[in-house]
């Protein structure tokens, strides 16, 4: 396979950015058809029937690696289950901006686990999201914050957490090994929980299966695709800042497709958050660039 230009992998990243977006417009909508768990369950355990075959075709033995898989797939249940079940009590756009917070987690959870130092561009940048989330849920307002955002705030977490693992992981095997197992273990943990928990609810409408066909075909084994083969092509910082297309895509859909109103404190928070996200890793970039100029002379 010829290596693919920059542009070319990085307009599939935003490619990838938009299929995200549409993830939390699809889920809100499916929300009204299929009970929560049960979603989550359907699309990882048919992603993982997709992808687990052609992988094996394409001669990747990714049984091997069942152990690190596994503790992934326990991380991601429980960021899209959180995730999901929040999208119950707020909108997608919120949803979507309260997630990509995991950006900026990232630092000091790698502080937490693999003694990584905190620049100051991630305390600036982490101060600058925190504010931004201020304005966004405007807590002082009581019918500004609510149980939806707390639940989404603990989502990120997880999927903070579930990118540092995959970083320290990957220097055991390819990352693209660790994927199938990632899916039967989040999907199986998810249909235990929805067996066990919830009331199922699964109605055979046209909405209900666009919900899963979307999330299983486009969400899950197209975006991870295409984000697993092209980020490579591209640096950490540039993908970050492709990446933070995503909650603004979120908006549109939701906008556009669920009729949701967008008020003015949350368009704000949403771009004092991505701004600290993207000032985080901008500093980051900038100190590696000198430092790397100095060592030259």
């Amino acid at each position: 396979m010829r290596r693919p230009t920059r542009l070319l992998a990085e307009s599939l990243l935003v490619v990838a950015t938009i299929i995200w977006g549409g993830t939390f417009v699809a889920t809100r909508a499916g929300l009204d058809h299929v009970s929560p768990l049960l979603i989550i369950a359907i699309r990882f355990l048919a992603s993982f029937l997709i992808l687990a075959p052609a992988l094996a075709l394409a001669g990747r033995k990714w049984w091997r690696h069942l152990a690190l898989g596994s503790v992934l797939g326990v991380v991601l249940a429980g960021g899209y289950t959180l995730q999901t079940i929040g999208l119950q009590f707020t909108t997608a756009s919120r949803s979507a901006f309260l997630t990509y917070l995991f950006a900026i987690l990232i630092p000091p959870l790698q502080r937490l686990i693999d003694r990584r130092r905190l620049s100051g561009g991630n305390l600036i940048g982490l101060a600058v999201v925190i504010a931004g989330t201020l304005v966004m849920t405007h807590p002082w307002d009581t019918a500004g914050w609510n149980r939806g955002d707390v639940i989404t705030l603990a989502a990120a977490v997880c999927f903070a957490l579930f990118i540092v693992l995959i970083d320290r992981f990957a220097q055991e095997t390819p990352a693209i090994d660790l994927v199938p197992t990632q899916f039967l273990v989040a999907g199986t943990i998810a249909l235990a929980a929805a067996l066990l928990f919830e009331p199922l609810r699964f109605s055979f409408t046209p909405a209900a299966l666009v919900t899963v066909g979307y999330l299983t075909l486009l969400g899950t084994v197209g975006g991870l695709g295409l984000q697993t083969v092209f980020q490579v092509y591209t640096t950490p910082v540039r993908a970050t800042t492709i990446y933070a297309l995503e909650p603004v895509f979120a908006a549109v859909f939701g906008v556009a497709i669920l009729g949701e109103r967008v008020g003015a404190l949350e368009m704000a928070g949403g771009a004092v958050i991505l701004v600290g996200v993207l000032l985080s890793e901008l500093w980051e970039h900038v100190i590696r660039r000198r430092a790397a100029a100095a060592t030259r002379a």
